[in-house]
């Protein structure tokens, strides 16, 4: 009977270090996932923010094109709305990368 209350307590201490583990690991999980979501909607926002700017770029190039020769008109603006865009679809693709990492 003594022996049979050793093991069951042995048993019941290594239980509880595995549940210990497993609670840890839950936390650590939570914490990236609420880290990667202020993350997401960080980046969100950025493109949010990225869009009104190139909208506003667009606006000003059709603005300018009047203006402007055309030459001026062709190298700035284009270059700033590629630039956005490249930032824009860099953004995109790091949050579908943390959304497929959150589903994970």
């Amino acid at each position: 009977m003594a022996e049979q209350i050793e093991q069951l307590t042995v048993a019941l201490n290594k239980a509880k270090k595995e549940a210990e583990k497993w609670q840890t690991g839950a936390e650590i999980y939570e914490a990236q996932a609420t880290e990667l979501q202020e993350t997401m909607q960080l980046m969100a926002q950025e493109i949010e923010k990225l869009r009104d700017e190139n909208e506003v770029l667009r606006q000003n190039q059709g603005q300018r094109q009047t203006v402007v020769p055309v030459k001026q008109r062709q190298s700035m603006p284009d270059q700033d709305i590629v630039h956005h865009r490249i930032i824009e679809d860099a953004l995109i693709s790091k949050i579908q990368q943390l959304e497929q990492q959150l589903r994970k």
